[in-house]
């Protein structure tokens, strides 16, 4: 169910889906050894499901071919414990992924424009997101700033399940940067993996798979929305994202919708501080909100951003 809807999203965005092979070239350290691999220069499997991918889109480069937008719903095989890929005091753990990779201008070329511009780790960044909200519907999604060669960890109700990164192809001078995103859809386990010597027909089944997560409908809204922006200046090293948390948690049930538009640096803002303005949508369910509540609810979360986070309204 969860491939289906990853599907979806990607297609939608304009992605084509492959199906390579999951053989690659790795190591003994990092991957599982074949014991009789279907090509020598490809005899392990691969631990990402970007290995592939970053393949795929070197013979495209390779053909003069750099508008690449690809994804692969596959296996990826992951070694744990003690051991390499030769020892069988490693343990072997086979998960399933979904993986994408974009570079290449961000739309179609066309003769009045000059130069489209292409795709950066924004663009990766938004398709992680809408991936990860196909993955766990009605969970908080969140990206992380992560260390190098990560640009985002992408989180779901606080769990790691994925990232977003930067890659390295052997790429032609001509090429624009290359963004991959990884997520782990779940994990088989190794009880329901036939023994050597054994037909997969034997021993224990998996269990049925649960019921998909419901999808919940809201009523189209009968009463007007109040909408605000706040301007704020927020230090370099804390992240946009505790302070949106911050407004969630802070807004209440008639936060509709929270949306950062704007990031500024220059003339009036202190070194050291960037302006982040967001856009706050409000609206009762069964009446219009007053002035006064709209103002007081505008005051909480100011005196909530001062009292966590030492943040304050940008004033000119």
């Amino acid at each position: 169910i969860a491939a289906r809807r990853v599907r979806d999203v990607m297609v939608g965005a304009g992605l084509s889906e492959v199906r390579p092979m999951p053989f690659v070239k790795g190591d003994d350290v990092t991957h599982w050894r074949v014991t009789n691999p279907l090509a020598e220069d490809e005899p392990h499997l691969r631990a990402s499901v970007l290995e592939s991918l970053s393949r795929r889109a070197e013979y495209n480069l390779s053909r003069m071919h750099g508008d690449i937008r690809l994804f692969e719903v596959g296996s990826v095989f992951l070694r744990t414990g003690d051991g390499d890929g030769r020892r069988a005091s490693a343990a072997l753990v086979e998960e399933v992924r979904v993986g994408a990779l974009v570079m290449g201008t961000r739309q179609p070329r066309h003769f009045g424009d000059g130069s489209p511009p292409v795709m950066d780790a924004w663009d990766a960044k938004g398709l992680a997101e809408r991936v990860a909200q196909s993955v766990v519907p009605g969970a908080q999604v969140a990206l992380v700033a992560a260390d190098d060669p990560a640009l985002w960890t992408v989180e779901a109700d606080g769990r790691v399940i994925g990232h977003v990164m930067r890659l390295s192809l052997d790429a032609p001078v001509w090429a624009s940067p290359a963004y991959g995103i990884e997520l782990t859809l779940g994990t088989m386990p190794l009880a329901y993996v036939a023994p050597k010597g054994a037909s997969a027909h034997e021993g224990k089944r998996p269990p049925i798979a649960p019921p998909p997560i419901p999808v919940r409908f809201a009523a189209l809204p009968t009463t007007p929305a109040a909408v605000f922006d706040l301007a704020l200046l927020v230090p370099d090293d804390l992240a946009a994202a505790s302070v949106e948390k911050v407004l969630r948690t802070s807004g209440g049930e008639m936060l509709e919708s929270l949306v950062l538009f704007d990031e500024f640096r220059g003339a009036g803002v202190p070194d050291g501080m960037r302006s982040i303005a967001w856009r706050l949508t409000f609206r009762h369910p069964e009446r219009t909100l007053r002035d006064k509540e709209i103002d007081g609810r505008r005051s909480q979360l100011l005196k909530s951003l001062e009292n966590q986070l030492g943040v304050k309204p940008r004033t000119a």
